[in-house]
This record gives structure tokens, C-alpha cells and sequence, in this order.
């Protein structure tokens, strides 16, 4: 009987290891949950590496309640270190509750970092157990930190806010962010160069127009126009853009243009004309506007919905010399015009199809010369010729960010507007 008994302890003993728990269970109240990493680099120190941490406030965490707006309020929390991961190890010692960076939905890399290099950065998100690869990545100009410590508009923190961005930017074709993974994808796909959103710290509208800037400008007794009625010396809030008071604007962040990279490193930067110019040979401009001059009234202007676009791109090999032909076919409606020019004649929409295509061939050509200026084959021409050749790609792969930027590329593009609303008669002012 006793030999059974110790056999059954035996048994129960064995299979007792085997049972999953929770020994290194952390209840979330006792979690820093970081939601964005901001990266920067400074030259010429022993710890270059620094970090700031938006971290989400924990009243939030336990359930509080938000001031508004969508998502959680976050706190900053900075330091430096020989690597980013002792950086980040030294601004937990500042927190009261364990780091947690597995919520983090953005990585903003600053300037300098970008042109150090990213691989240190990527090494840290493969390595790092709680680092994701979904995780968006951005870069900006000038330091990361400073874009931290932008104020929000709309969001209840500026995580927020950049993941709104993130989120519209599939609508507008002035941006290309890219996750982490994504990233890797392009900068080891050969023929191919990388590159995702760039995050832009712009002035306000009263800093670039000088009309509303003069409305700002205290009268001779220190106080702004209209603001003695309710006993105010400013007449708007001090954050918004749209004209009025004497406090100064504040900044805004702008999702737009791109960061583009030869291997890991920063190589340029395109503007928003040009990431669209860039996002045509892609067929990734569909639902954007476009504005052309009236064919026949050129102080007018006609606006047109792109509704539709296909890009076919092939690679021509002759007398051992590469060139590459594009065809874009868009489709759309007219949307507005500036004038009461008759437009749904047939003349008339050959001619607004034919200045369609014009602004369509002249934005992708400025961004394939910008795109060649850097010697950065965003497109991937190269991945395309190594599909369709791929001997011919193999004996310049070395060297084929030389040949990209001589490369021939002859681009055809082809409109068809579908409707032109119903306003295509406008009716004339009665005299």
C-alpha cells in the first residue's frame, strides 16, 4: 500500500512540473506602458545614444478618466547611453514602475541618428523580447525629442496625434510610412532602396502669411485688436492656425514627404510634390486631387478626383544598354473649376485630359530626378530588371545605384475623366 501511495506522490510530483504558471506575472498597474520611442544620435559623445519615452500616465491605465480626444496622456521621460538599450535602461531608473515597451506604436528617429544609421536600431528591435516589428517607423528633421514635446491639437497626447497621421496617410499621397518590418523588406531586397514617412515640425499659417501675421501685431496701447470687449488681450487660442491673437502660434506637426536611405543610412529627403511625383510609378495616388490650369482660360484653375490609377513598368535591354518604360493610366471626375468655362464639350475634356497627363508626367519626372540626384532607387527598377533579367541584374548589382541615376525612363501617361458634375454648363451672371 505504502509503495502505491509513493508511487502516486511520485507521479503527481512529475506531472506538477509540467503545469504552466504565472511566476513572472506583472499586474498592469505596475507597468510603464511606453507608447512612443524617440531616438536620437549626438556625435562626439562617450554615451551618444538618447532616448525619450512617452510613457502613458498611469491614472489612465487604472481606468481614469481622459480630458478628451481619443487614446491616453503620456509623459516624457529622456536619457543617454552608449546604446540604446543602456539609454533606455537609464530612463527607467527615473520611473517608479517597470518599463513595458510591447504598446510602443511608433519609433521617431531623428536626423542625425537617420544619417548614422539605422542597423543599431533594427539589431534592437529583433533582438529585444518586447519590441515589435509592426511598430511604425518615422523620421524627422532636426532631434526627435523636440517633435515629443510638440503640442497636441486634436489627441489627448502627441502619440496620438502622429498615430491619426499614420492611420489617414493612406488617403493622401503624400506619404509613405512604413512599419519596421516593412522597412527590412525594402532595404535587403536587392535592387531595391528604403524609405518610410517623414514627420515635419512646420510653422503656422500666421508665420508664413503675412496678412494673418499682421492682424497678430499689438495696436500702440500693448493690447490686440478687439480683445478690451471681454477684457482679453489675445482674440484666438495660442495654438490654433487660423488667424487672430497676440500669443504666439504654436508649431504643428506635418505627415508629409519622405526619408529615403541607401542601406541603412539617410541619403535625402523628398517633399510632399515629390512623394507624390514618387507614388505614381507605385499606382498608390487613387482618391487624391490634382489641380490644372484651364486649357483655355489659364488664369483658372480646374480641379480634378483622381478615382483610379494602373502602372505597368517594364525594362528594355538593347545594345547592352538598360532603359525602362512607365505607363500610367489614371481615370477621374472633374470636381471644381475657378471659372464658368464650358466644359463638358468633347474639345474641351481632350484638352483637360491632355493637361491632366502633363502634371501627372511632369510630377513623376521631377521626383525620379530628385530620386536619381540621391542615387536611391525607391521605385525598385532594379528589383524589376533582376525579375525579368536576372544575369543582366547580377553583373550590375555592385553598382547599381551608379546606373540608376543615369538611368533613360520614358513615361507615358494617359487620362480618361469620366464625369464632369453638374455644374458642366455653368450659367452665366445676369447683368
Amino acid at each position: 500500500m505504502k509503495k502505491q501511495i509513493s508511487m502516486l506522490l511520485l507521479l503527481l510530483l512529475c506531472f506538477s512540473t509540467l503545469i504552466t504558471g504565472c511566476w513572472d506575472h506583472i499586474a498592469i498597474e505596475d507597468l510603464a506602458l511606453v507608447r512612443t520611442i524617440a531616438i536620437d544620435y549626438l556625435p562626439g559623445r562617450r554615451a551618444p545614444y538618447l532616448v525619450t519615452l512617452a510613457i502613458s500616465l498611469p491614472a489612465d491605465i487604472a481606468g481614469g478618466e481622459t480630458t478628451g480626444g481619443g487614446g491616453e496622456p503620456t509623459q516624457l521621460f529622456s536619457a543617454v547611453g552608449a546604446t540604446l538599450n543602456l539609454a533606455i535602461e537609464q530612463a527607467a531608473l527615473n520611473l517608479s514602475r517597470r518599463l513595458f515597451l510591447s504598446h510602443a506604436e511608433v519609433i521617431l528617429i531623428g536626423e542625425e541618428m537617420a544619417k548614422h544609421g539605422l542597423l543599431h536600431i533594427l539589431d534592437f528591435i529583433s533582438k529585444h523580447p518586447q519590441a515589435r516589428f509592426s511598430t511604425n517607423l518615422l523620421i524627422t528633421k532636426g532631434f526627435a525629442q523636440t517633435v515629443m514635446t510638440t503640442s497636441e491639437r486634436l489627441e489627448v497626447a502627441i502619440t496620438e496625434e502622429m498615430i491619426g497621421m499614420i492611420e489617414l496617410a493612406r488617403y493622401s499621397p503624400k506619404s509613405e510610412p512604413l512599419k519596421a518590418y516593412e522597412f527590412i523588406q525594402k532595404m535587403v531586397t536587392p535592387g531595391q532602396d528604403a524609405y518610410t514617412a517623414l514627420m515635419v515640425k512646420s510653422p503656422p499659417l500666421e508665420e508664413e502669411i503675412p496678412e494673418l501675421k499682421n492682424e497678430q501685431k499689438p495696436d500702440s496701447q500693448g493690447e490686440s485688436s478687439g480683445g478690451e470687449e471681454n477684457g482679453d488681450s489675445s482674440s484666438g487660442s495660442s495654438d490654433s492656425s487660423g488667424g487672430g491673437g497676440s500669443k504666439k502660434a504654436q508649431e504643428i506637426l506635418t505627415l508629409a514627404g519622405l526619408a529615403a536611405f541607401q542601406n541603412d543610412k539617410l541619403a535625402g529627403f523628398l517633399d510632399s510634390h515629390e512623394t507624390r511625383g514618387f507614388l505614381w510609378f507605385l499606382g498608390r495616388t487613387s482618391h487624391t486631387l490634382l489641380a490644372v490650369e484651364n486649357p483655355e482660360k489659364p488664369g483658372e484653375t480646374i480641379s480634378l478626383f483622381i478615382a483610379r490609377v494602373q502602372t505597368k513598368i517594364k525594362p528594355h535591354i538593347k545594345n547592352e544598354q538598360i532603359s525602362f518604360s512607365v505607363e500610367v493610366i489614371t481615370e477621374g471626375d472633374i470636381r471644381s473649376q475657378t471659372g464658368r468655362t464650358e466644359i463638358a464639350t468633347p474639345e474641351m475634356i481632350k484638352k483637360i485630359n491632355s493637361a491632366k497627363a502633363g502634371a501627372i508626367k511632369q510630377e513623376m519626372e521631377k521626383a525620379l530626378h530628385k530620386m536619381q540626384k540621391l542615387k536611391v532607387d525607391l521605385v525598385g527598377f532594379g528589383t524589376i530588371l533582376r525579375r525579368h533579367d536576372p544575369e543582366t541584374f547580377s553583373s550590375l548589382e555592385d553598382r547599381w545605384a551608379e546606373e540608376f541615376s543615369k538611368l533613360k525612363v520614358d513615361i507615358v501617361v494617359t487620362s480618361n475623366i469620366r464625369r464632369t458634375g453638374l455644374q458642366a454648363h455653368p450659367a452665366r451672371p445676369q447683368r
